[in-house]
């Protein structure tokens, strides 16, 4: 992770508590230095996960995203604290849901599963340590295993998830999608239930933890529809087991109807019968011995019949072909030619060579243009070479600014300095080649949160040697008139980071009247 975001991380938060630590990163509970509020921060030893789309959407399962920044190897996430229990520490007290409890926490996580999975995020670690309640709400932590579906892939990159509650197909055996979520959501909820549960909720919860990814709900509606529809199949008829009477009648009413069905059932077959016997009385033959054995169609025939007799093989007659005889023709031999003797051609007498008369040229001239030689090119001056990155500079009302000249001192200065006050980034293009859309995300914020500016600000490419500038005017932020106000600017210049010297720049302000 680049210098300046762990520099921003130690300048902004301090870290309290070691929560987790693995191979794959480790976890804090850290405070705000300047508010005091309690924050998760995170360190992952993984690229491409959704905290990015997190914090740009308004999820109601996952935590809140402050931060998030990433590099080639990792990321980092600061994220809001969520005060509450895990339904891992309320297994760990045997404290089982009911089945109405089961049935609200599956009601919440259809809904906030539905907003996830339209954005193709899958989750792909539900699980009791995972999901916490607050009071009658429930959240989903840890994305850190975590995908954003890609149609079209045949298997998963990368194989994690937790054994028990991770699906088949999370081991290699295909691509995990929202149905990947809804089967380790039925184990979770079947755990937590610990044989609690109506026969009805039992066989959706089958259903949700199919083997087969097809036989599962196909998404998270399916799932909902299920838990808000009645069933009205009399096979899974439910009865209140504490009213005897209303199970005693209920069982008298099947026997009954199993008696009379099954006395329907004798009388209509004898019914049958007789019906069947008097129809079949008409074509009978009284003299006929009904016990006599009746000789098929096909043994009749085959004693009828003899057999046909053998063809002989078909003899074609020997056909002479006539012989022709060829007519001796007797060719006229050609005859000797007598040619004529060749003619014979004597060459004229060759003539006396050609004499021209000679021809006195004048005397040449000199030429009156003396030509010199060209001078030497002059070697052209070599441009200079190119730093490969986007050079960037901070100015506050023309002065240059050190972000972190200020880490331990904010800036002091009076609300009238404030609104007169405006931040210039300077950008020059020294990467070489064109620099498309440069775009910053800036904030204006208070530490009473009564008012931010949050914008995103896009110029037009830039080609190499370039420069543009983004302004902010302090004045977009309308400043509180309590005691002991500060304020602060964040501000992200986004694309690839790689080529830039600077990518992120902070800082606090506090008001002096």
């Amino acid at each position: 992770m680049k210098k300046n975001v762990s520099e921003f991380l130690e300048f902004r938060y301090e870290k309290l508590k070691l929560l987790k630590r693995s191979g794959r990163g480790e976890v804090w509970l850290a405070s705000t230095r300047q508010s005091g509020d309690l924050v998760i921060l995170k360190r992952v030893a993984a690229t491409g996960l959704p905290y990015d789309v997190i914090r740009a959407s308004d999820f109601t399962l996952p935590a809140k995203v402050l931060y998030c920044a990433a590099d080639e190897s990792e990321t980092v996430i600061v994220e809001e604290f969520i005060q509450g229990e895990t339904l891992l520490a309320r297994l760990e007290r045997r404290q089982f849901l009911s089945e109405e409890e089961a049935r609200a926490i599956l009601l919440q996580m259809c809904d906030g599963l539905a907003e996830l999975h339209a954005q193709n995020i899958i989750h792909r670690d539900i699980k009791p340590s995972n999901m916490i309640l607050q009071g009658d709400r429930v959240r989903l932590i840890d994305f850190d295993a975590a995908r954003i579906f890609k149609d079209g892939k045949e298997a998963d990159t990368n194989l994690l998830g937790t054994k028990g509650y991770a699906p088949p197909e999370q081991f290699g055996y295909g691509q995990t999608d929202q149905r990947s979520d809804i089967y380790a959501l039925g184990v979770t909820i079947k755990v937590l239930l610990g044989g609690n549960g109506s026969a009805r909720l039992k066989k959706i919860l089958d259903k949700c933890t199919d083997r087969d990814q097809d036989d599962r709900y196909q998404n998270v509606d399916e799932l909902k529809d299920a838990l808000t529809t009645d069933d009205l199949d009399d096979s899974e008829t439910e009865l209140s087991a504490g009213d005897s009477r209303k199970a005693l009648f209920f069982l008298a009413t099947r026997v009954l109807w199993f008696i009379v069905r099954q006395y329907l059932n004798a009388r209509l077959i004898v019914l049958t019968a007789g019906i069947f016997l008097l129809a079949s009385s008409q074509t009978l033959d009284r003299a006929e011995n009904p016990s006599e054995e009746v000789v098929t169609q096909a043994e009749t025939s085959s004693e009828e019949k003899p057999p046909p007799a053998q063809v002989d093989a078909v003899k074609f007659p020997d056909i002479a072909a006539p012989s022709i005889e060829q007519p001796a023709v007797d060719l006229p031999q050609p005859s000797t030619l007598d040619l004529p003797p060749a003619k014979k051609f004597s060459l004229p007498a060759q003539d006396d060579a050609i004499k021209f008369p000679k021809i006195t040229l004048p005397p040449t001239e000199p030429n009156p243009l003396e030509l010199k030689p060209a001078p030497a090119p002059q070697p052209l001056p070599t441009p200079p070479t190119p730093s490969g990155q986007l050079k960037t500079a901070l100015y506050m009302n023309g002065a240059p600014f050190d972000q972190f000249a200020h880490m331990n001192e904010n800036v002091r200065m009076s609300r009238d300095q404030w609104r007169r006050t405006q931040a210039r980034l300077h950008i020059t293009n020294d990467t070489g080649t064109v620099w498309k859309n440069p775009t910053i995300k800036f904030t204006l914020g208070q530490n009473w949160g009564e008012g931010t500016v949050k914008e995103t600000r896009t110029a037009a490419s830039l080609a190499p040697g370039e420069s543009t500038d983004f302004v902010i005017p302090f004045e977009l932020l309308n400043v509180s008139e309590r005691e002991n106000t500060s304020t602060y600017i964040q501000i992200w210049l986004s694309g690839d980071e790689s080529k830039m010297d600077e990518h992120y720049w902070g800082a606090w302000f506090d008001m002096t009247d």
